[in-house]
């Protein structure tokens, strides 16, 4: 997570649906998953829970990268 990322994110975290997006090159991959956790606060970090076989997957294995939009867990 980058240095400026806001912690005040993870009081929201709930169980839900989330988009989880991640991209290979120009190509960009989403799908909607049920876990998104805390893993720490410092540093911040969270971990979701995607399928091996899923494309989101393969591309979070490549690039090293996801995200998922926290507001998502404010508005239902």
């Amino acid at each position: 997570m980058s240095p400026e990322f806001d912690r005040r994110a993870f009081r929201d975290l709930s169980y839900g649906l989330y988009i989880v997006t991640s991209l290979d090159g120009d190509r960009l991959n989403g799908q909607i998953v049920n876990t998104v956790i805390q893993v720490t606060s410092d540093p911040a970090r969270v971990a979701v829970i995607v399928n091996k076989q899923n494309l989101t997957h393969e591309f979070i294995s490549k690039s090293g990268l996801f995200g998922y939009p926290s507001w998502m867990s404010r508005h239902p």
